[in-house]
């Protein structure tokens, strides 16, 4: 009788496991010759509801449609698959058939964030304007997404940042049925800007207000292209962890002698919303500070409980909060704002009571006083 494992009906049933591997070789091939075959393992998902057995070509159209993609990509500089290094194929510049390109997102751009005053403004680059396809080897960009997490995602040591990331405005090329067709002239500058140390042009800039102040957010902006409808290809997007800004949002440095300088949360009852869950994961914030200055915390017999020293480039990294919930040292504040997690000179959480502090402006000497409440 037929052997029942290659009945065509059979070879076509669910769950069938049968294998077969062919390569077409030149008839040339000597004794002792060997030769490179290239094999790409595709699946896909049946389409349709028809039954398994039926077997029919549009069944199978997302298996074509991937070993499509995997030929391209074997393909790499050669479109044509021809094998031959045409002209206008070397992308490179290497003089050689280039293999195994698969599609690509644009370029990120480069990202500067600056905090201020319950808004954060951030500001980007053209890079990923210039960014050609290695497939269709055109220049295919098409939008930027403006990404933010919202207040109180870090308050996990197992924090997504991925996944707590959220769109709050997206801008694109006009003329084209791609996105909202916004166009750019809400966000591009008439001259680009730099700023000190960074040599980099910013072009685009966006202001996001009603920030809350002292609270950690996350920034980011990417880049995405048209896709590629004739290889059936979606839009693809540049990773959004690749510029992330971290950011908290704060009173600028304030020199000025009329400037009232405070506390916040004030008064302060246990613990603040964004505190951990230890005396060492908590902290308040003295804002409107200038640029350097001395703090000094007194209780109301005069005894010091904590001198402080900021500059404008203070960003908490020495409190246990910051080395909790923030990890990289990478944060960015305001300037005019300085964290404290009401741990004493002699290492003891304070007590409840009401404090007194001054702040001496390292520049001039000047002298600001307030006071603020701790209950527990």
């Amino acid at each position: 009788g037929e052997d029942e494992a290659i009945k065509p009906e059979t070879i076509k049933s669910p769950s069938n496991r049968s294998m077969l591997i062919s390569a077409e070789i030149d008839n040339d091939l000597e004794p002792g010759d060997s030769v490179n075959v290239t094999f790409a393992i595709v699946a896909g998902k049946k389409s349709g509801t028809d039954l398994p057995s039926f077997d029919t070509k549009e069944q199978k159209s997302d298996f074509y449609l991937n070993a499509g993609w995997a030929l391209r990509a074997y393909n790499g500089e050669d479109k044509n698959g021809n094998g031959i290094l045409d002209p206008d194929e070397d992308l490179d510049g290497n003089g050689k058939i280039t293999r195994y390109i698969l599609p690509a997102p644009p370029t990120p751009p480069k990202v500067k964030a600056i905090p201020q005053n319950q808004s954060v403004v951030i500001y980007w680059d053209k890079r990923a304007e210039a960014s050609i396809d290695p497939i269709s080897a055109i220049k295919d960009f098409e939008g930027y997404r403006i990404y933010r997490t919202n207040p109180g995602y870090d308050l996990t040591e197992a924090q997504d940042i991925n996944a707590s990331l959220i769109t709050i405005a997206e801008f694109d090329s006009v003329g084209n049925e791609i996105g909202f067709n916004t166009g750019f002239d809400f966000i591009e500058m008439e001259q680009p800007i730099k700023f000190s140390g960074d040599d980099t042009e910013y072009w685009y800039k966006f202001e996001i207000e009603n920030q809350l102040n002292g609270w950690q957010y996350i920034y980011s902006v990417t880049a995405f292209d048209q896709g590629d409808p004739v290889n059936n290809l979606e839009s693809l997007e540049s990773g959004p962890l690749a510029n992330l800004q971290k950011i908290i949002p704060g009173t600028p440095a304030e020199d000025e002698q009329d400037v009232e300088i405070g506390v916040y949360p004030n008064p302060y009852y246990g613990n603040a919303y964004w505190d951990g869950n230890s005396e060492r994961l908590r902290k308040i914030y003295f804002y409107n500070l200038p640029s350097e200055c001395e703090i000094t915390i007194y209780t109301l017999s005069g005894d010091v409980v904590k001198r402080i020293y900021h500059d404008q480039q203070s960003n908490g990294s020495d409190l246990r909060w910051f080395e909790t919930f923030s990890k990289d040292a990478k944060q960015q504040m305001s300037g005019g704002e300085h964290a404290w997690d009401l741990i004493t000179e002699s290492d003891q959480a304070i007590a409840t009571g009401l404090y007194l502090f001054t702040v001496k402006n390292s520049k001039n000497g000047n002298i600001k006083r307030g006071k603020f409440l701790v209950i527990k």
